[in-house]
């Protein structure tokens, strides 16, 4: 038991090219040629291209971040993405959240201030110590943010963040 925390990646894998459909008059948007190569590769791989017949997409979701026990980062989660309800849902995290927690933790990284990022008590939350592991949690954090801020895809990725205990 103790807090686990994800940040999933979601993005949207159209099935057709619609400009190829309005450019040619004689397909259809089952066509092969309109259809892209990726949407077929995912509904294939996923087993579901029997019933993705009258559908126009899908939606990839990838675990890119993963904390645990980090309840500084939960905390600000909470406190600035989920309106301070700590009730395991998940949420939508805009790409400015991403970024203002990276240059927060930026900050606290540089100055040694754990009251940017205070700890937050918690059943099975872990410590709440400003010790070795509550910095590590921040480097780490700083780690998967840089990651996800470098994808080339970024702009077309959807975040949310969820949590268990």
């Amino acid at each position: 038991m103790g807090l686990d925390m994800y940040l999933h990646a979601k993005k949207y894998v159209e099935k057709v090219n619609w400009q190829a459909l309005q450019d040619n008059d004689e397909l259809s948007y089952d066509s092969p040629e309109v259809v892209f190569p990726l949407w077929n590769n995912i509904v294939e791989t996923a087993g579901m291209k029997d019933v993705a017949v009258d559908i126009y997409g899908v939606h990839v979701e990838v675990t890119c971040a993963y904390w645990r026990k980090a309840n500084q980062i939960h905390k600000w989660f909470v406190d600035n993405v989920q309106g301070g309800e700590d009730n395991c849902g998940e949420y939508y995290v805009s790409h400015e959240k991403l970024k203002d927690l990276l240059d927060l933790v930026n900050r606290a990284l540089a100055e040694r201030n754990p009251n940017l990022l205070p700890p937050q008590e918690g059943f099975f939350f872990g410590s709440t110590d400003i010790d070795e592991w509550y910095w590590n949690d921040l480097k780490n954090t700083k780690a998967k943010l840089d990651r996800v801020f470098a994808l080339p895809e970024m702009s077309k990725l959807s975040f949310y963040y969820t949590s268990s205990w």
